[in-house]
């Protein structure tokens, strides 16, 4: 809360009482093993609905002239001794002045096409929502104790996630053991969640580095960049990190954001350990 209100963020501390007033659902007990003490409370706080972003985006793109290919997989990055000079995909090859990687849990993969290793691993990061619940919750929840966060979607679901998982895979099929724990977390945080029925549950690849930061820039093959290493929290700097990239590739020059962020901090040992920030909730 300090270090937002810091940048001009409206975020507050509350005590239990405050909590109460905000939103009487919350159970302050924590299930009788994690009592609240107090919270950061952000009243501008809102959620959004990835795949309408980035619908919006794609359609933003298509008018501004961007082809955008879906289902095409990217089998190749095609190189020669100058650079990147494109990609080659399951339906042909596509010729490209520069090329970005963002493909997030696949990074890995994708970069390995142009040669290079990168310290990456990849999690799956899990998530289930509920049948439809009559009441609002106001605003999300979540517990850095419990590791677990609870929203509402528009059509009243309840939407539960949690930390990602320690092992490395590619799969993104969800498991039973994530969805017995995850809800009983939410119950410890809000009980009436007891009463509730999961509909579905899913899983996506989260890219995670060593100091828990993204790369981005361009890296030791010219013209291939990277915007890599979200972990879980991808879709909030989505915005600035596109902007930013965007002015890179354009005007050659790396943004002052951008710099602490290159592919080759690591090997300069200049790592910028960010793990509060990264967290899932």
């Amino acid at each position: 809360s300090l270090l937002n209100q810091a940048y001009g963020v409206q975020t507050e501390v509350v005590t239990p009482e405050e909590i109460a007033r905000i939103n009487p659902l919350v159970d302050l007990t924590g299930g009788g093993s994690f009592p609240v003490l107090g919270a950061s409370y952000h009243p501008p706080g809102a959620t959004a609905r990835h795949d309408s972003v980035v619908w919006g985006y794609a359609s933003a793109a298509s008018r501004l002239g961007v082809h955008v290919h879906e289902g095409r997989g990217v089998t190749g990055i095609r190189a020669d001794g100058d650079g990147c000079t494109g990609i080659m995909t399951a339906a042909g090859p596509i010729e490209a002045g520069a090329v970005i990687s963002a493909v997030a849990g696949w990074t890995s993969i994708v970069a390995g096409m142009a040669g290079l290793k990168l310290p990456i691993s990849t999690h799956p990061l899990q998530a289930f929502v509920t049948e439809p619940y009559r009441h609002d919750l106001d605003g999300l929840v979540s517990s850095m104790d419990l590791y677990v966060y609870i929203s509402q979607t528009a059509r009243g679901e309840l939407l539960v996630g949690a930390e990602i998982l320690p092992y490395n895979t590619y799969s993104t099929r969800s498991t039973f053991d994530f969805l017995s724990e995850a809800a009983k977390r939410s119950i410890q945080i809000l009980p009436f969640m007891a009463r509730a029925r999961a509909m579905r549950q899913w899983a996506g690849l989260c890219d995670m580095t060593p100091d828990s930061s993204p790369i981005l820039g361009e890296t030791e093959v010219p013209r291939f960049f990277l915007m890599a290493g979200m972990g879980t929290w991808g879709f909030k700097g989505s915005p600035i990190f596109g902007r930013t990239m965007a002015e890179l590739v354009a005007t050659g020059r790396t943004p002052e954001l951008l710099a602490p962020f290159a592919p080759d901090r690591f090997e300069r040992d200049r790592m910028v350990p960010d793990a509060a920030s990264a967290g899932t909730h």
